[in-house]
């Protein structure tokens, strides 16, 4: 196609030369996951080697245990969290993992917007409380859950293992800090989590 496949998509390109840099801006859409997604949220290769954890995630949300949320623009997924409603429920409290943000779509909100969608699914399954685990060696993403609001509520050890496609077994140590942050009641979660949005493209990454 002429206009590279884009289509509807709203864009907007600021330019005064031929060559100049600009702003591109591209809706995005916050939405559970589909089966046929599975394959993109390998994000050409880069997560094959956790398909097997994907397929699990989305297995909870097909059994309502748990969601699948996706950040989606022009068809493809390019950013994820993940929710499990049932592994903590004895504390009463929800589980977020997963958070993902695809890495040319970095710092442009939408892993604020995932997790705001995260908690609204949260708060319409019945839930007053998120949390989430950061891994003690990536510390430099605690102000970002701080400004969301989450605050330091324990530690958590131990390990989990998955099988790669090729069958071969992977042990994973975990060493996290615990965080978490209270939710208010929010509307239903089919009311809720569909949420189109706008994200501008730093010039970098504009088209030209």
């Amino acid at each position: 196609m002429a206009d590279g496949g884009w289509g509807r998509e709203a864009r907007q390109v600021h330019s005064s030369a031929i060559g100049d840099r600009g702003s591109v801006v591209l809706p995005v859409t916050i939405r559970p996951a589909r089966v046929d997604d599975l394959p993109k949220l390998e994000w050409f290769g880069l997560h094959t080697p956790h398909r097997e954890i994907l397929g699990n995630a989305f297995r909870m949300q097909e059994r309502g245990t748990g969601a699948m949320l996706l950040a989606e623009l022009n068809d493809f997924p390019v950013g994820q969290v993940c929710v499990d409603f049932v592994r903590k429920r004895h504390l009463g409290r929800a589980t977020l993992w997963a958070l993902r943000v695809f890495l040319p779509f970095r710092g442009l909100g939408l892993g604020a917007r995932l997790m705001r969608a995260a908690e609204g699914v949260v708060a319409a399954n019945g839930g007053s409380v998120a949390e989430l685990g950061v891994d003690r060696d990536n510390a430099t993403v605690l102000p970002f859950y701080d400004q969301l609001g989450y605050v330091h509520c324990g530690t958590e050890r131990g390990h989990f293992a998955y099988r790669t496609p090729d069958g071969t077994t992977v042990r994973v140590p975990i060493d996290q800090w615990l965080l978490h942050k209270r939710i208010a009641p929010t509307l239903p979660a089919h009311q809720s989590v569909r949420q189109p949005a706008v994200v501008a493209l730093a010039p970098s990454l504009a088209a030209e």
